[in-house]
C-alpha cells in the first residue's frame, strides 16, 4: 500500500512539473549563435540569421535571445585560417547587423580570442557597434587554461576590460579537450578572475562545464559554485550558470537530480535558460520542453528560472 501512494505521489509530482513546463515560458533565451556565410564552412551547418532566430523564438514564445558571435572561432590556430583577425571584425560585424535588424528581441556579445595580439582592441572596437553590449569568451576554443599563468594573467585583463566597460561577460570554462578541468578552474575562477569585475553580471555557460549532459567536469564546477554560494562569498555577487544544451532528451534520473541539487545549492535566480545553436531536441522551443520535463524541479522553480532577467535585457 505504501509503495503504491509512493508510486502515486511521484507520478503525480512528474505531471506538475510537466504542466508548469509547458505552460512556463522562458523569457529570455541566453545562449545562442547565428551561422553566417563565413561561419557556414566552418560549422557544416545551414546559414543562420537573426530573423530566423526570430521565428525560431516566436514558435517557442520566448521574447529575447543573446546572441553570442562566433569571432573566437576564427582565431583558433587548429583551423589554419590566413587572415583569422580579419575574419574576427567581419564576424562582429555581421552579428551587430544583425541584432540591430532584430531589435530589440536580440542582444549581441562581441568575441575574439583572448590569446590573438590583436583581441583586446577588437572587442573594445566591437563594444562600440549598435547592439553589442557584452563579452563571449571561450576557453576551450582559444586554448586558454585558467592553470596556466599566463593564459589566468590574461584572463583577469579580459575582465578588468569588461568592468571599464561596464559589459557583462558569458564566458565557456572548461578548457580545451575537456582533461586537466574541474573544481580546481572553478576556484581559480572563483578567487582570481571573477573580482577584477566585480560590477557586471558574469554568466558561466553550460551547467559550467560543456554540453550535452551533466557530467563529473559540470558537478565539480557546480559543487565549488553551489559552496561559494552557501557561504556567501562576495566575489560571485554578479556570478550566473546558464543551462545551454545539458539537459536533454536522454539524461539519466540520476544526473538530472544531481544537476537539479546543485542549482538548488547555487540557487534558481542564479540560473540561466539557454538553448545553444544545436539546441536539445532539434529547436528552441523543443530545448525548454525538455528542459522543464526532465529537470526535477518544481512549478514554482521553473518559473523563476524562466523569469530570470539581467539588468542588460532592456
Amino acid at each position: 500500500m505504501k509503495s503504491s501512494i509512493a508510486f502515486a505521489a511521484g507520478l503525480l509530482a512528474a505531471c506538475s512539473t510537466t504542466e508548469a513546463g509547458r505552460r512556463t515560458v522562458p523569457l529570455v533565451d541566453y545562449h545562442q549563435h547565428l551561422v553566417s556565410p563565413a561561419f557556414e564552412p566552418i560549422v557544416k551547418l545551414p546559414q543562420r540569421d537573426g530573423a530566423a532566430l526570430v521565428r525560431e523564438m516566436d514558435e517557442a514564445g520566448i521574447r529575447h535571445a543573446v546572441v553570442l558571435s562566433v569571432g573566437y572561432s576564427y582565431g583558433d590556430e587548429r583551423k589554419g585560417l590566413a587572415d583569422p583577425d580579419r575574419m574576427t571584425r567581419e564576424e562582429n560585424d555581421w552579428t551587430s547587423r544583425q541584432v540591430t535588424a532584430n531589435a530589440p528581441r536580440l542582444i549581441g556579445f562581441c568575441s575574439a580570442n583572448p590569446l590573438r595580439p590583436a583581441a583586446f582592441a577588437e572587442i573594445e572596437r566591437c563594444l562600440d557597434l549598435p547592439g553589442m553590449v557584452g563579452i563571449k569568451v571561450h576557453l576551450g576554443n582559444a586554448g586558454i587554461s585558467l592553470r596556466n599563468p599566463e593564459h589566468l594573467r590574461i584572463m583577469q585583463q579580459l575582465f578588468a576590460l569588461a568592468e571599464r566597460h561596464c559589459a557583462p561577460v558569458l564566458v565557456h570554462m572548461r578548457a580545451r579537450g575537456g582533461t586537466d578541468y574541474g573544481a580546481e578552474d572553478a576556484r581559480l575562477f572563483v578567487e582570481q578572475v571573477a573580482p577584477m569585475a566585480p560590477s557586471v553580471e558574469v554568466v558561466v555557460a553550460h551547467l559550467g562545464a560543456s554540453s550535452p549532459g551533466y557530467t563529473t567536469q559540470n558537478e565539480e564546477v557546480m559543487a565549488e559554485f553551489a559552496a561559494a554560494a552557501q557561504r556567501k562569498d562576495p566575489r560571485i555577487r554578479n556570478l550566473y550558470v546558464d543551462t545551454s544544451a545539458n539537459i536533454t532528451a536522454d539524461i539519466s534520473a540520476e544526473d538530472a537530480a544531481l544537476a537539479a541539487k546543485r542549482i538548488r545549492e547555487f540557487g534558481v535566480r542564479r540560473i540561466l535558460y539557454g538553448s545553444d545553436l544545436s539546441a536539445p531536441g532539434g529547436s528552441v522551443r523543443a530545448g525548454w520542453q525538455i528542459f522543464s520535463t526532465k529537470m526535477p524541479l518544481t512549478p514554482a522553480e521553473l518559473r523563476t528560472i524562466a523569469r530570470n532577467r539581467l539588468s542588460f535585457i532592456r
